[in-house]
């Protein structure tokens, strides 16, 4: 594996990581297909002189497609966070709060709720826009449209 391809997946596998576990709600599923699209990324892609994140991402969403092909069995919305806690506490509070979150997300549109995700995850918008066709300035948009509705919605269910 050249620096380069190195360079590139240690960039992007908390990134892509994140993603997969917010789609899938399965730590071990989340790591199989972010191996396996490293790998199919790295085979067909690796040695071009520019590397694609928003090909990366596109990859690991088709494998995460054709995984709940093969399983039968397609995602629902639960709790997608860490399943061991130090702090019992802490962790319900957080586990709360972040079904809210998750539970609120599910009424957005999926494409939203997917450029949301990837956009806090911390993948730049050049990318998401590869990733979905889509303009930067109207990733932007998005972005900053679901934020707000997000928002609005969260604060609607606590009134």
């Amino acid at each position: 594996m050249s620096e380069k391809y190195q360079n590139f997946y240690e960039e992007y596998k908390n990134k892509l990581f994140s993603y997969l576990i917010y789609k899938s709600g399965d730590h071990e599923t989340s790591k199989d297909i972010m191996q396996e699209s490293f790998t199919r990324h790295f085979q067909h892609y690796g040695h071009d002189a520019v590397l694609s994140p928003g090909l990366l991402f596109t990859i690991a969403r088709n494998a995460l497609v054709d995984h709940w092909r093969q399983q039968k069995k397609f995602p629902v919305s639960e709790d997608i966070i860490s399943q061991i806690a130090a702090d019992q506490e802490s962790s319900l509070i957080t586990q709360e709060t972040t079904d809210r979150i998750h539970t609120t997300m599910g009424r957005l549109p999926e494409l939203d709720r997917d450029i949301l995700t990837l956009a806090v995850g911390g993948v730049a918008y050049k990318e998401i826009a590869a990733t979905f066709g889509l303009s930067i300035e109207n990733i932007k948009v998005r972005v900053h449209r679901s934020r707000a509705k997000l928002r609005q919605m969260m604060k609607n269910e606590v009134e």
